[in-house]
């Protein structure tokens, strides 16, 4: 049975155990064994605003038992509670792509916090007007896939249908999410824009507008970017009455990600 505490990087008992390993400052999540003997130890180290290195250090003879991954679900809740948007892991790739990060730039494997999320939806609402006037929301997202929604009595015509305009903002918006998480999570900087894009409309939607688009965006669809270069991502978003309803409205875009020193 393993007990956890947090130890300030200063505390003599941590600076026995990390004597072989670069010692961070700051607090440090410790798992001690039933000898009160620090069997692991890890650390946020921040690199930037609102990101931070995981570093992680399991004694060998307790390696392969799972303590490593407890010790970054851990540290994982710890980077929520100080609203972090973005965690990086360096080296023992296999260990971190089990526990849900991905391969990003500089080889690193990193991971997007629900914060980035959050933060995206302020974007939009400050920024675009009618996408808060519409509550529109991230409701899920993930490496392939974000749905959103938006509050129906915001979005409706005289039909007491949905705007054909509102179904066109939140479907180019559900898209531009999923390109953007995808750009803040291998860490790579760029201007969306929509470059073309046109609706199906299938029939009409009366309730709970959601958009969803599905695509598995890796490092290897930004290799353009990541050269320098201007980006397309083509991207098919469908909406519907909830997440498992029949379509409404497919929408079919493709965006454009121009590099910010162009």
């Amino acid at each position: 049975m393993l007990t956890w505490k947090t130890l300030s990087s200063d505390d003599l008992f941590l600076c026995q155990f990390m004597v072989d390993y670069e010692l961070r400052q700051g607090d440090y999540i410790v798992a001690l064994d039933d000898q009160e003997q620090i069997v692991a130890a890890g650390v946020l180290f921040e690199l930037a605003v609102q990101q931070a290195q995981v570093d992680v250090v399991v004694t060998p003879s307790m390696r392969q038992q799972g303590i490593g991954r407890q010790l970054v679900t851990h540290l994982i809740e710890q980077a929520q509670a100080r609203q972090l948007t973005r965690l990086v892991g360096h080296r023992a790739e296999p260990f971190w792509l089990k526990l849900g990060f991905v391969l990003a730039l500089h080889s690193q494997c990193a991971l997007l916090l629900d914060c980035a999320v959050s933060e995206l939806v302020n974007t939009w609402h400050q920024g675009i007007p009618m996408s808060q006037f519409m509550g529109l929301e991230i409701t899920e997202a993930s490496v392939d896939r974000v749905i959103t929604e938006a509050v129906m009595d915001n979005c409706i015509n005289v039909h007491h249908s949905m705007f054909a305009g509102a179904i066109y903002s939140q479907a180019v918006l559900t898209g531009w999410g999923l390109i953007h998480l995808a750009m803040a999570r291998y860490g790579l900087m760029g201007s969306i824009v929509l470059a073309s894009g046109e609706v199906k409309y299938r029939r009409p939607l009366l309730r709970n507008p959601c958009g969803v688009v599905e695509h598995n965006l890796s490092l290897a669809d930004f290799e353009s970017l990541v050269a320098g270069n201007k980006c397309s991502v083509s991207l098919t978003v469908n909406l519907s009455e909830g997440s498992g309803s029949q379509r409404c409205a497919t929408f079919v875009g493709r965006y454009v990600i121009i590099p910010r020193d162009l």
